[in-house]
């Protein structure tokens, strides 16, 4: 069995030991994208919400890469990501053959979250900007280019540290996003209206769209590279 087809094996596996992630995942999606909308609206209303609006949106848009199991709720207690890890080597199965699969599987958390977060984002608010069908996959792909060169951080802290470390990490993305959102502020912009504007201005055609999802998925492959060489001098006891 290749690399692909085991890795392949091993992603059906994972989706099919908790089929409720997929309705907590829809639900968690569903919200996030009302409230976003919610923000949206209040942007209009107010300028103290601006910056806020652009550090939700950082913070929220990576954890369409995530389906919400079990595992992934319980890392902190039980350290479920280096248990997994280290039933894997037991197998043995390769860590490129794993990486492959949790590869997989963010592609696939990205296309199923990502329906249920812009349907419901659209619905709330952005129905009122008459996006035609490109457009509004152009907005989309943009931000999901965000979201993969996110994740390729996070599958890093995923297989490289223990769940308290691993929380810590997320922690310091926090006040990152903050900060970021602070200065785009300062610099008289809106960063998600910027990604609004070019996707209505060029579609399928938009620069930040296909800069975003080059971007995206090379530091995605490159952490995931990175990841792949330490994880192989990693001790899982």
């Amino acid at each position: 069995m290749d690399a692909w087809k085991q890795a392949w094996w091993l992603t059906r596996n994972e989706f099919k030991k908790d089929k409720l992630q997929w309705l907590w995942s829809a639900i968690f999606m569903i919200y996030t994208g009302s409230m976003s909308g919610v923000l949206l609206i209040g942007q209009q209303e107010s300028n103290l919400v601006n910056p806020v609006v652009d550090a939700f949106f950082l913070i929220m848009l990576p954890f369409q890469g995530f389906l919400f199991s079990r595992r992934s709720f319980r890392y902190i207690q039980e350290d479920s990501y280096t248990q997994m890890l280290a039933y894997y080597r037991r197998l043995p199965i390769p860590n490129e053959t794993v990486m492959w699969s949790r590869l997989q599987q963010s592609l696939i958390a990205f296309a199923y979250n990502g329906f249920f977060f812009y349907g419901s984002l659209y619905a709330v608010r952005l129905h009122t900007e008459n996006f035609t069908w490109d457009q509004y996959l152009a907005f989309a792909l943009s931000c999901t280019g965000y979201g993969l060169l996110i994740t390729g951080l996070y599958i890093y802290g995923e297989f490289l540290f223990s769940g308290k470390k691993y929380l810590l990490l997320s922690f310091l993305f926090l006040p990152m996003t903050i900060v970021i959102s602070l200065v785009i502020r300062m610099s008289g912009n809106y960063g998600f209206w910027y990604v609004i504007h070019y996707s209505k201005a060029w579609g399928l055609l938009s620069p930040m769209m296909w800069i975003a999802m080059v971007a995206g998925l090379a530091v995605l492959w490159g952490f995931s590279r990175l990841t792949l060489r330490k994880l192989a001098v990693r001790d899982l006891n």
